[in-house]
């Protein structure tokens, strides 16, 4: 799949490397794929383990920042391509600063961990993403390019200082009246997957955003039981909605 990396390793910066005890990394876009002048800009859709209930980042708000707050995400994309979280590990819930260790929050991680694992291997294998059963495939992106829409994931949490959401909904509009925006510079809508596509569990609806100019990525999440997270970044795009399964991609209706 030319620009599609499913099951990356090294995304995170080297001087954060506790980034890997909360997120598994799903796959990496080359956002060559939705803009010519980006390619070799590389962004990483992430899946977190928390929250076991709840929205992430919910109970830690004095370690909030202005770029991450309760149900949104935000990311430092450096030039070899790597994530850098904008906050500190306190952010996290389970954070060892935090105390003791939740019981059904470690065995949560273990089970998602061994999905991960065997969707990995199973991908490997069949180049098909498999949490479940053989004959099941899941997409590899339940969303790619094309307008933002509105979701649960605009409204359940307030949206970080940095960052203005506008909602004005409107009959006929593509981007259901949405725009998020940081400085002023719409936020580029890269995609969006579902956690359990490749964890068994997880998000309903991971959305990932990039701004080419601050090389900035940004993550809301929605979801059931768990919330789904936003990255994002700014620029236009024209593009389709597209699931892709395997290497194909094929426009949703």
């Amino acid at each position: 799949m030319a620009g599609l990396s499913p099951f990356p390793e090294d995304v995170f910066v080297q001087e954060q490397p506790w980034l890997a005890n909360y997120f598994l990394p799903l796959i990496s876009i080359d956002l060559g794929l939705l803009q010519e002048e980006l390619r070799g800009t590389v962004v990483h859709m992430l899946n977190p383990f928390e929250p076991h209930d709840g929205l992430i980042g919910e109970g830690t708000e004095e370690f909030h920042t202005e770029f991450c707050g309760e149900n949104w995400l935000a990311f430092e994309l450096t030039a070899d391509n790597r994530y850098r979280f904008l906050a500190s590990e306190d952010y996290f819930v389970s954070s060892p600063t935090h105390g003791d260790e939740d019981e059904d929050m470690v065995e949560v991680i273990e089970k998602m961990k061994a999905t991960y694992q065997r969707s990995r291997e199973r991908f490997q294998a069949t180049g098909q993403l498999l949490p479940w059963q053989e004959d099941n495939p899941q997409a590899f992106l339940d969303g790619f390019g094309g307008e933002i829409w509105y979701g649960n994931w605009s409204e359940t949490a307030p949206v970080p200082p940095a960052f203005k959401l506008t909602i004005d909904p409107a009959d006929g509009l593509p981007n259901d009246g949405i725009s998020l925006s940081y400085q002023g510079r719409e936020f580029l809508y890269v995609g969006e997957v579902a956690g359990y596509n490749y964890c068994g569990s997880g998000a309903d609806a991971i959305l990932l955003f990039f701004d080419p100019k601050t090389e900035s990525c940004y993550l809301p999440m929605i979801g059931r039981k768990y919330y789904s997270t936003v990255i994002g970044f700014v620029g236009e795009n024209n593009s389709v909605r597209t699931r892709i399964f395997g290497v194909h991609l094929r426009a949703t209706i």
